[in-house]
């Protein structure tokens, strides 16, 4: 079943890259600043956050800056790709009733642009760390496997969010507003030591933690994340996926008479 989807997906790849050049045409076709949007929102919110937030974490400056700009970038990618999963059917309902396709391939390009522009995100992280930091190391090799942890989990709630909201339309904006209790529910703008002890086992409820943290630690401070936290991130985000995958294929045939 998964393997058939996945097949049919890459199948129709002429298609899923025309929709991943559309998604970023369209975002910055009348942009004068084009991509750099990309970089320059998350260092908006980073500088914003660094000047409220600096006199109360005890952490240096430029350390708080690294810290900040690294979980933006990771959360953004996720918020940002399952906000505009949800909403993806519904809008492209009208090629939908008219032509077979597969419907999993609106997220999937959904997902792929937002990785390309986090891909162009992490270009000012990089050059930070080289100048306010004390450069990469060995550890920045683990980065390809927190990505697809990220990757699998922001495919699995955006195939999920997906449909469910073309059967549930006011789902698209309840969950606008889950996002930024999510977002503080997850170690993204704040360290992990200003949270007390007994506050601790609660938040690593949230499987968002483990994928920010791993994705996170090899860029700052420069280490592997511990064994426990990558295989929490790997468990949560394929289980994830494969919900999402569930969910989907159950549910894609009965779209039409939704949409």
């Amino acid at each position: 079943m998964y393997v058939e989807e996945v097949r049919e997906i890459w199948r129709y790849r002429d298609l899923w890259w025309n929709l991943v050049t559309r998604e970023l045409t369209v975002k910055y076709r009348r942009s004068v600043l084009g991509f750099f949007w990309s970089m320059l929102h998350p260092a908006v919110n980073t500088a914003v956050f660094t000047i409220v937030f600096a006199a109360v974490f005890q952490l240096s400056l430029r350390e708080l800056v690294i810290y900040l700009l690294v979980g933006l970038q990771i959360w953004n990618f996720f918020a940002q790709s399952t906000a505009l999963s949800s909403r993806c059917l519904v809008q492209n309902s009208q090629l939908i009733r008219k032509v077979y396709l597969p419907r999993a391939v609106f997220v999937a390009a959904i997902v792929t642009s937002q990785l390309i522009n986090l891909g162009l995100g992490l270009l000012p992280v990089v050059v930070l760390i080289f100048w306010l930091g004390n450069g990469l190391n060995a550890a920045v090799l683990f980065l390809p496997v927190a990505l697809l942890c990220a990757v699998l989990f922001t495919l699995g709630i955006g195939l999920m969010v997906a449909v469910v909201s073309v059967f549930f339309p006011d789902l698209m904006e309840a969950y606008q507003l889950l996002l930024m209790p999510w977002m503080y529910f997850t170690p993204v703008v704040y360290p992990l030591h200003i949270v007390p002890p007994q506050f601790l086992p609660l938040l690593k409820l949230n499987p968002m933690y483990y994928v920010v943290e791993c994705f996170r630690q090899p860029l700052f401070p420069g280490t592997v994340p511990p064994l426990t936290d990558a295989a929490l991130a790997a468990v949560c985000s394929v289980g994830i996926f494969f919900l999402g995958m569930t969910v989907f294929i159950k549910y894609q045939d009965e779209l039409i008479y939704y949409l």
